[in-house]
């Protein structure tokens, strides 16, 4: 390679460049989207950081009215596969990586979609009327506004988990099959 006022490398001219080697596309397409997925999995955490907020009972504030099928704890299962996400990544694991996807779909997606349509009631009445008759109600905003809020966010993350998952699945796949 020849700099602008250094002395150029024997043997090229520098009309050689388009048969240098470059890095492989699946390579490339894997460094970029293992760094998309780390921060998706750090969103996930920070979303995961405010709903334990609201679980968690505190001195100041009142309980965090919730469904009675716990669908908010639920959802909280959905963490330690981050960390599984995370040695898949470190390690271009495709194992790993399909179990962080299933348990994402399983315990992520799933209770969130069932939650919003527990609150769907709730929120288009107050969404369409301002109504908080017979609504639960949490530091003076209604309680289903907010679930359902931080679960539409929780699926906006998974979606994009997910999306990144399968990326870095096509690219971790063998390019070559053996020959027999």
């Amino acid at each position: 390679m020849a700099s602008r006022s250094g002395k150029m490398v024997e043997g090229t001219d520098g009309t050689d460049h388009l048969f240098r080697e470059r890095v492989a596309s699946q390579y490339a397409v894997s460094a970029k989207n293992k760094s998309m997925l780390k921060l998706f999995l750090f969103a996930h955490w920070l979303v995961a950081g405010a709903q334990m907020l609201l679980l968690l009972p505190f001195l100041p504030f009142p309980q965090f009215p919730t469904s009675d099928l716990y669908l908010e704890h639920a959802w909280l299962a959905s963490l330690p596969f981050t960390i599984i996400a995370m040695m898949a990544c470190n390690k271009s694991k495709t194992g790993q990586m399909n179990v962080f996807r299933y348990a994402i779909i399983f315990l992520g997606v799933l209770p969130s979609l069932v939650l919003i349509g527990m609150h769907a009631p709730d929120c288009i009445q107050y969404l369409s009327g301002g109504s908080t008759k017979d609504l639960s109600m949490w530091q003076g905003y209604p309680s289903a506004i907010i679930s359902s809020g931080l679960s539409i966010i929780n699926i906006l993350i998974h979606v994009g988990e997910l999306k990144v998952a399968a990326t870095l699945l096509e690219a971790w796949a063998p390019r070559h099959k053996k020959r027999t």
